[in-house]
């Protein structure tokens, strides 16, 4: 994953310009389909036609990620280097492919920042594109998902259903069914409608796709459950989105559709606890109506006030992200 939001280096302005550069110019590239194009030789000729681009515009940027070294040129043809492929090709643990075009659609909000930070509101549906985001949250490394679910199933041993509220491309949902255990993953219509196919959760036969929103008023949002209730449900990297009044309201929403018991996790940036949590809120005022990130204390006040107890909040690893455990009626 790219670090874009740690403070513990010193900051150098020329250098963070040159690497802003250099990112966009990558994602571009990523984006517009030249790495793929380039997992074996051509030449200007072909990837114009393939990719339907300038071919001003190609060469320029070809002879760049020559110089950056991520493409090789022999003879008039191109191809991708060696040491890219593990980044832009090879889902494996050092791609950065999927997070690429989404950090493009971040900055493109950062930069309406001066007028943010006046009071105006940019309208952010109109750039929400679902698969540069399901991409960027399937990057999340393996070995953190595994981390997180291993602590959930410390804490609640005898689980057998597990909510995974918004779990985009199902790393989650994955994990938790590769323990034993059986998966909703309820998220929006169409990150629904993109994962099932993308990254083949449909044909996962302990895994069930559901269509919704969990904004909507808590008898709505239960009725779609059928009566089905869970042991755990698992919010990952959810509430940053919402304000705090909204999410109270998310949380006592949850305990609607939890079994007498039953645990909620949430993982996301404590303030006070994450390195990152100060900064990821700046993204937040950029991308979000009313997100930030929270404190610990927050936290457990809007779980206590919940009807949740026995909450308990832990670092995983490199303390980017926390883990907050309670469990409904356990006052």
């Amino acid at each position: 994953m790219i670090k874009m939001w740690s403070l513990d280096e010193e900051f150098d302005f020329e250098t963070a310009r040159d690497y802003a550069s250099k990112l966009v110019l990558l994602g571009s590239a990523q984006r517009a389909g030249i790495f793929d194009a380039l997992s074996d030789k051509k030449d200007i000729a072909t990837l114009k036609h393939m990719l339907n681009a300038d071919e001003r515009a190609l060469f320029i940027v070809l002879e760049a990620l020559c110089a950056m070294g991520y493409v090789h040129k022999r003879q008039d043809r191109y191809i991708i280097a060696e040491k890219a492929r593990a980044l832009f090709l090879e889902r494996g643990e050092n791609y950065i492919g999927g997070s690429l075009p989404h950090f493009l659609d971040i900055m493109d909000a950062w930069l309406e920042l001066p007028e943010i930070i006046k009071g105006a509101k940019p309208e952010r549906e109109e750039k929400h594109d679902v698969a540069a985001f399901m991409n960027a949250m399937a990057s999340r490394p393996d070995k953190v998902v595994e981390e997180t679910v291993d602590h959930c199933l410390k804490r609640m041993k005898n689980a057998r259903n597990v909510l995974d509220l918004g779990g985009g491309p199902g790393k989650y949902s994955r994990a938790f069914i590769n323990r034993g255990l059986s998966a909703v993953l309820y998220d929006l219509p169409e990150a629904i409608d993109y994962v099932s196919i993308k990254f083949g959760l449909k044909d996962i036969k302990a895994l069930t796709l559901k269509k919704g929103d969990f904004t909507k008023e808590t008898k709505e949002f239960v009725n779609e459950f059928d009566g089905e209730t869970f042991d755990i449900v698992f919010m990952g990297n959810i509430c940053h989105i919402y304000s705090e009044e909204e999410n109270r309201r998310l949380i006592r929403r949850v305990s609607s559709v939890l079994k007498d018991g039953g645990m909620i996790a949430i993982e996301d940036f404590v303030r006070g606890r994450s390195p990152v949590a100060e900064m990821f809120a700046v993204n937040m005022l950029a991308n979000t109506e009313g997100g930030s990130t929270y404190t610990e204390e927050q936290y457990r006040e809007w779980l206590k006030d919940a009807g949740f107890g026995n909450i308990e909040v832990i670092d995983l690893a490199e303390k980017d992200s926390q883990l907050i455990t309670a469990f409904w009626g356990l006052l």
